[in-house]
């Protein structure tokens, strides 16, 4: 890891406030993982901070990883049992037990205008005050996967209370905040100094996809984001508002 550039990147954090506290406050959340783990490392601490203060958290598992394992002896099936059976223990890991799964076909995540249905359908339901997926607008970003379930996320909120968009499925709540992991331009750190050995137990329980080097690696950067929260961890996330989906030029500098 090159520590200069990750220096750069926690040094251009600036924290608003406002979307701390909306973090802080959020009691009823969804979850949208592109793959089994992604949550996991983005969100991982704050999903295990909320769970441990009995907020209503459901995730939803977008694609079923079938290419996360090198081609061998094992069928896509074999693939995609190890996986579900390890983000069953992650999430166990964290102290959530209400996951859905959609099972599209790892690295063929359909793109938003289909993916928002499934979306929308569940956030109308459910009524999340905030929804957290992975930033689609990261730079460089080249995983379909990401980029669908992180624009689908947006536009199923921008979409939340649009009744004649899926008029079957009549909105009763608010549209959520969203919170982006991994994005260039987070606005909001979330301390997770209790809570970052549930989160690296949870991605340790995915034995398929990371060694001791790779954890070391994501626990060093919970590290520098925390000395910049005025804590040991913290996870850093791009939290945006409703209002700020549509025509507002401003969301960017939030």
């Amino acid at each position: 890891m090159d520590l200069s550039k990750l220096s750069k990147y926690v040094e251009s954090i600036t924290i608003d406030e406002k979307k701390v506290d909306l973090l802080k406050r959020a009691g009823r959340v969804i979850a949208v993982s592109p793959h089994p783990d992604d949550i996991e490392i983005v969100a991982g601490g704050y999903l295990a901070l909320l769970a441990l203060r009995n907020a209503s958290i459901k995730v939803i598992v977008v694609s079923d990883d079938r290419m996360s394992i090198p081609l061998n002896e094992l069928t896509d099936y074999d693939v995609i049992k190890i996986r579900m059976e390890e983000e069953i223990n992650a999430m166990r890991a964290l102290g959530i037990s209400n996951v859905d799964y959609l099972n599209y076909i790892d690295s063929e995540v359909p793109e938003p205008s289909i993916l928002r249905r499934d979306l929308i359908r569940v956030f109308r339901s459910y009524g999340p005050d905030l929804v957290i997926t992975v930033d689609p607008y990261l730079p460089y970003e080249a995983h379909p996967d990401h980029v669908n379930t992180g624009m689908a996320v947006l536009q199923a909120v921008l979409f939340h209370e649009v009744s004649r968009v899926m008029k079957e499925y009549s909105p009763k709540t608010p549209p959520p905040a969203v919170a982006l992991g991994a994005s260039h331009r987070p606005n909001a750190l979330i301390c997770i100094d209790d809570y970052v050995d549930r989160k690296m137990n949870a991605l340790r329980a995915h034995k398929s996809q990371f060694n001791e080097e790779l954890l070391r690696g994501i626990e060093l950067i919970h590290m520098k984001l925390g000395g910049a929260a005025g804590c040991k961890y913290a996870e850093a996330f791009k939290v945006l508002t409703p209002g700020e989906l549509h025509m507002n030029p401003l969301a960017e500098y939030s």
